[in-house]
């Protein structure tokens, strides 16, 4: 009975005298190092062509797509450039840049032949999600609506 007595006081003793943890920081993670973590392939994409009236749609992975983009990757560098995988298969260079504070707007410039402006608008950015809407005007002239996907 005193062995028991003795087990159970011990016990007592351990489990009131310990003190709790600190509490566990979490520190989020801002948007360039979001961005910056992974290579994004492109998950879905509906483009409206303003010269032609066209409309395109991708989705990976989907039956229904009008133009494959399943090469379309970019990967984005804590430097502000980085490499743009187009769905043709060509590799361009990029810089890209936030335009405002909340960090939702960029600008974006693939340095193809005759560099393309994308300007992004409206983005969405997490650990396996990145999404916007975007829009160009020279020399290709649409209006899209887009997300990203880690690669």
């Amino acid at each position: 009975m005193k062995s028991k007595l003795s087990v159970i006081s011990i016990a007592l003793f351990t489990l009131f005298s310990c003190k709790k943890d600190d509490p566990i920081t979490i520190q989020a993670k801002t948007p360039e190092e979001l961005l910056t973590a992974k290579t994004w392939k492109l998950g879905e994409m509906r483009v409206v062509r303003s010269n032609s009236g066209t409309t395109d749609y991708y989705k990976r992975g989907g039956t229904s797509n009008t133009f494959n983009g399943d090469s379309d990757s970019a990967r984005f560098n804590l430097n502000n450039t980085g490499i743009f995988y187009d769905f043709l298969g060509a590799t361009y260079t990029m810089t890209w840049n936030f335009t405002n504070s909340e960090k939702t707007r960029m600008i974006q410039v693939i340095n193809k032949p005759t560099p393309v402006t994308i300007m992004l608008e409206n983005i969405s950015l997490s650990d396996t999600y990145f999404g916007y809407s975007q829009y160009a005007s020279d020399p290709i002239f649409y209006l899209a609506s887009a997300n990203r996907i880690p690669n």
